[in-house]
This record gives structure tokens, C-alpha cells and sequence, in this order.
């Protein structure tokens, strides 16, 4: 995922402003953070960030919940000593991990790192339902901030759209990209379940695939027809029906417009036209 400058990112969202103020305060002290949120929803970002404004210059690491051991995270405390270590999704640790958690935890004055942890769910109510270990939860949970789904910040989401097409134009080598009102339009009509992660992927996506400075409408693509990159293909065809299958779907994805199509392709759009006549000729099209 794209590290996002909080600090310097225009957000209105309400709520995630409130996360915002809450890390940009609590970063410079040693208080355990958890970050809840949906998946994709940029919680681990947060995580660095906080990291970033809290302890710069000093190590991170990052451990996944679901695959940490009691082996790992002593590892990965040794590793990051007085820097930040982050515990993704920390509700699918094992028992054992989350003892071992407890113990080192507990022995905190003697572990100067910084701890955060994240989580999907919200664990006050795991707790209270004895899924998840109370006296974790509050070792944890010191100052807890939840990060909302994007479709609950619809205010926010040109600004983020805007910003990946930035960083995503430097890495592609493109530059002065920008979305045109039907590509603005189609980001807000959606109600993208992924969040941020399936928000930088149509971004990048769309980056790769526009020729000029602007970003069209048809190259904000969800659905599973629309965001198919070649899957039709396989091993065992020839060249000229690979050819024949990316030529089609790029004639889809710019909803049949030719000039667009060809430079795409990095072909003339009389090489286009010659090839459309031989796939009619053939009945393909």
C-alpha cells in the first residue's frame, strides 16, 4: 500500500480527522495504540506514520497476528529495540501467541519499543464475550482510534484518488496526470468493499493505461469484465490469438475508441483497422 503523508493529505471526513489528531497526539509518547478498521482501509499506513512523527530515524517492524509465534515477536523485538513494533490484525493470534504477547508486554519498561497493534474487529466486545483475553485487550488498547470504510468518507475520496495518481504517475514515469469529471464521477458512484487497497489498485491500474495527461471515465473499472487484464489468456495459444484477445479487450476497455485503442497498443490505427477487417473477415468480430 502507498505510505500516506496524513499531515499533508486534505481530509474532511469527520471521524477520520479525529483519528488523525488522536495519533498526531499520541505519537511522541510510549501509550500502546490500536488501530481498528476494515480490511484495505490503510491501517498499517497509519501504523508507520505514527511511527514516522513518533520515533523517525529509529527501526519498525511489522509482525502479522495470524503467523506470529512467540519466536518471531522476541525476533522482532530485538530488531526494532526502542523503535515501533506493529502487530497486524492482533485478533488472529494464536493462544500462545497472545500469552507470549502478554508476558513481554508486562515486562514493558524493560522493552522501550513503541507497540501498536491493529485489528478488523473490535476487541471490547470480543473481550467482553471471552473471545479475546481481557487483560491483552487493555494492555493494548491504551489509546484505541478506528479508521472508517471508505464508503464511509465519501468526501474524501477524490483527494485520495488524486494522491495515488500522483505517486503512481512518478513510478510509471508519467507526469501531470489528472481525472477528468466522468472519471471523478465513476470513483464517487462506487461503494468500493475493498477500501483503499481496491482504490489503489484501480488508480495504478488506470495510471498504467491512459496515454495522455487525462484520465478518462472508461478507465475506472470495478466489475469483474471491466477489471480483466488478459485472464482469458492462456498457455497453449498462438501469437497471433494473443494478439487477437488483447487487441479486443483493449477495444473494450476504451469502449470501442480506436485512436485511444491503437496508442495504447503502440500501434498506427491503420495497423488497428487492418487487423479489425482481418478478425471480421474471420467472423471473430
Amino acid at each position: 500500500m502507498s505510505e500516506v503523508d496524513f499531515s499533508g493529505l486534505e481530509i474532511r471526513n469527520k471521524k477520520m480527522q479525529d483519528a488523525i489528531e488522536t495519533v498526531r497526539a499520541v505519537a511522541p509518547t510510549p501509550a500502546p495504540l490500536l488501530i481498528i478498521g476494515a480490511a484495505g482501509t490503510g491501517k498499517t499506513s497509519l501504523a508507520r506514520w505514527t511511527h514516522q512523527r513518533g520515533r523517525p530515524g529509529r527501526p519498525l517492524a511489522v509482525l502479522s497476528g495470524a503467523e506470529a509465534t512467540e519466536a518471531s515477536l522476541k525476533s522482532a523485538l530485538s530488531e526494532v529495540r526502542d523503535g515501533t513494533l506493529v502487530i497486524e490484525d492482533v485478533d488472529l493470534g494464536s493462544d500462545e501467541f497472545h500469552a507470549a504477547l502478554v508476558r513481554e508486554l508486562e515486562q514493558k519498561n524493560s522493552q522501550p519499543c513503541r507497540w501498536i497493534c491493529t485489528s478488523r474487529r473490535h476487541l471490547r466486545s470480543l473481550a467482553r464475550q471471552d473471545q479475546f483475553r481481557q487483560d491483552l485487550y487493555y494492555k493494548i488498547s491504551v489509546v484505541t482510534v478506528e479508521i472508517p470504510s471508505l464508503e464511509q468518507r465519501k468526501e474524501d475520496l477524490i483527494s485520495l484518488a488524486l494522491f495515488l495518481v500522483q505517486v503512481n504517475a512518478i513510478l510509471h514515469g508519467k507526469r501531470n496526470l489528472n481525472l477528468n469529471d466522468e472519471a471523478r464521477d465513476r470513483i464517487l458512484s462506487w461503494s468500493w468493499p475493498g477500501n483503499i487497497r481496491e482504490l489503489e489498485n484501480v488508480i495504478e491500474r488506470a495510471v498504467a493505461l491512459t496515454a495522455g495527461e487525462i484520465i478518462g471515465g472508461e478507465m475506472i473499472r470495478f466489475d469483474d469484465r471491466e477489471t480483466r487484464t488478459g485472464s482469458d489468456l492462456g498457455p497453449g495459444m498462438s501469437l497471433s490469438e494473443v494478439e487477437q484477445r488483447l487487441i479486443i479487450q483493449t477495444l473494450e476497455l476504451t469502449a470501442q475508441n480506436r485512436t485511444r485503442a491503437a496508442q495504447m497498443l503502440g500501434i498506427s490505427i491503420r495497423t488497428l483497422r487492418n487487423k479489425l477487417n482481418e478478425y471480421k473477415e474471420a467472423g471473430v468480430v
